[in-house]
């Protein structure tokens, strides 16, 4: 993300339509959501379930775009925006969410097969 924040001009090899800056930030941002997320709440000494996973994760996404924002703002031909900004917030938020339900999602498939093990091994 850094790389490419320090780039004077998108690669060649992106969409370029309508908008299409703000989809990549949020494509970018959903990723590193769902990566700081499960990163937070899988770690050796994770952080209480619930919420505060969550919430920890959203901050750190906004402070990442902030700063990234900061740091465009000293690229040449580039600038910081409040709405590259927001793209970054949502998309993270997205990202957050997106994993959020696949691991409540693989929780509830271990939860059923372990139900299924310890059956089929019982007398």
């Amino acid at each position: 993300m850094f790389y490419l924040s320090s780039q004077s001009s998108a690669p060649k090899f992106l969409p370029s339509f309508y908008m299409s800056d703000k989809l990549l930030h949020g494509i970018e941002y959903a990723v590193f959501g769902a990566l700081v997320f499960h990163a937070l709440q899988d770690s050796p000494q994770p952080i209480e379930r619930g919420g505060k996973v969550i919430i920890l994760s959203i901050l750190i996404v906004i402070l990442y775009g902030i700063s990234d924002e900061f740091h465009q703002s000293y690229v040449p031909n580039r600038d910081a925006s409040v709405y590259d900004l927001i793209a970054d917030v949502v998309g993270g938020g997205i990202g957050i969410y997106a994993m959020v339900l696949l691991k409540r999602r693989w929780s509830r498939r271990n939860q059923i097969a372990g139900v299924s093990r310890a059956r089929e091994e019982s007398p």
